[in-house]
């Protein structure tokens, strides 16, 4: 008996492919990639080839001549040679070289000395107070100083006197340059009389200098004063320099002051400190007659810059006043 193959359908292996299976996409993939990677060579040949191509070109030569050879010339045979202008030539060193006269020359030389005298005070600023402009009243110096306070007798007996003193005092003032600053206080009529604007000092600024001398001409002499009031008014204000100026300090009648009170007072108002020293320096000037007692004489060598010291004290007389 003959058994018949029977005809069963073949499966295919597990993990193959036949070969008429590839899909289309990925041989679209293929040539898609293949003209990339020739784009890409065809740009790098054309970049390669232009770069290339411009370090070969030839830069023109801008010389357009050789350059003439170097000569040299002893130092001894040149010549001096002077500039000239097209409408002028100068022939000689002679013709450059202005000629100054003695008048030219002493113009030069003051213009010279006020540069000096400006760069002086700008140094002399910047040194501090000593270079601030000394104090001078009535012939009598003091120290250089910030703060100054002229006390000054207006009582009947100035009349006389008492126009040259506001002289004085006025030409003191414009002595001063505006980093200084000042005050007047008068000893009149029983009271002290000060400068306005009461309790502070002024700059010695030409206006403040101008009302200050209006100020002393509107206020003459009148009574009897004492002078203690005027002295704690103008220490008040806390001088470094004070100018003391009478004719009678220690007045009298109703207004007299005793001598040694007068000096306790001043011994209140300008201590010394630890090293000796006082806080202000008093300059005194005894006006038309001499005082018998020598009391403003004792008050300068007191509270000057030494008690030996006697230049700050001067007596102004009728003479020198202009009253005999």
């Amino acid at each position: 008996m003959t058994t018949e193959p029977v005809n069963t359908p073949s499966r295919p292996v597990h993990g193959t492919r036949s070969r008429g299976s590839r899909h289309p996409e990925t041989s679209l993939a293929w040539v898609i990639s293949v003209a990339v990677h020739l784009l890409v060579l065809a740009i790098a040949f054309l970049v390669t080839w232009s770069v290339v191509g411009s370090e070969e070109t030839e830069v023109p030569n801008l010389i357009s001549a050789p350059l003439p050879p170097p000569t040299f010339q002893p130092v001894t045979t040149l010549e001096r040679t002077v500039a000239s202008t097209p409408d002028r030539p100068v022939t000689s060193v002679e013709e450059v070289v202005p000629q100054v006269d003695s008048t030219d020359l002493a113009d030069l030389l003051l213009a010279a000395d006020d540069l000096l005298e400006g760069s002086s005070a700008l140094d002399m600023e910047a040194a501090g107070e000593s270079s601030l402009p000394l104090i001078s009243f009535g012939g009598v110096a003091a120290p250089a100083a910030r703060r100054i306070v002229f006390v000054v007798d207006a009582s009947g007996s100035m009349i006389g006197a008492y126009p040259a003193v506001i002289e004085q005092i006025e030409r003191s003032l414009r002595r001063l340059d505006p980093r200084q600053s000042f005050s007047l206080v008068l000893f009149r009529g029983g009271e002290a009389d000060e400068l306005p604007p009461r309790g502070r000092l002024r700059p010695a600024t030409q206006p403040a200098i101008d009302d200050a001398a209006s100020w002393l001409v509107a206020r003459p002499p009148e009574g009897r004063s004492d002078p203690a009031a005027a002295l704690r008014r103008a220490f008040s204000l806390d001088p470094e320099v004070v100018y003391l100026a009478s004719t009678d300090i220690t007045g009298a009648g109703v207004y007299e002051i005793d001598r040694e009170d007068l000096f306790s007072l001043l011994e209140e108002i300008n201590p010394r400190d630890g090293n000796g020293r006082r806080e202000a320096t008093i300059r005194c000037i005894q006006l038309l007659d001499e005082d018998r007692l020598g009391t403003l004489r004792e008050i300068a060598r007191e509270h000057g810059s030494s008690e030996s010291d006697e230049s700050g004290f001067a007596f102004i007389g009728r003479n020198e006043l202009g009253l005999e």
